[in-house]
């Protein structure tokens, strides 16, 4: 049982106790403990070294979306603007085409006109020598 005033080994074995804690700190907790830290600090630089490079990344990536859609509406103007040109050259070939394709309608239509003139002044011409060579016949004496 513990007497008081405690002996004198009481003693002996509080003071072997602070010497044990005092060599174990010494050796082994604050070497623990410094590396614990340190390896703190290298997770925590390495968390905000990593948050820095997605920041820049987002960054990164943001500027690639940028150009690209300058390049996407760039490309697409000029697409724009051939297909404008093409429309109009197409317009111009076929305006070209339509008064070609008139004038000639035109020209084949005076044509026809005066061959339906011509032919109908032969066919008068001849259908009064047929009905003179028919009245000849059927009559048997000449009108004329």
């Amino acid at each position: 049982m513990l007497a008081f005033p405690p002996d004198f080994s009481f003693v002996i074995q509080v003071i072997s106790f602070f010497i044990l804690w005092l060599v174990l700190k010494a050796i082994l907790w604050d070497p623990m403990l410094k590396l614990i830290e340190q390896r703190e600090a290298r997770t925590i630089g390495a968390k905000h070294s990593a948050d820095e490079m997605q920041a820049a990344a987002a960054l990164t990536a943001a500027d690639y979306d940028r150009k690209m859609k300058e390049v996407r509406d760039m490309l697409a103007g000029e697409a724009q603007a051939a297909r404008d040109a093409t429309e109009k050259s197409e317009q111009a070939v076929l305006t070209g085409a339509r008064q070609q394709a008139s004038a000639q309608l035109a020209q084949l239509r005076d044509n026809l006109t005066r061959q339906t003139a011509a032919s109908r002044d032969g066919i008068g011409v001849e259908a009064r020598t047929l009905a003179a060579q028919v009245v000849d016949r059927v009559v048997g004496r000449s009108l004329a």
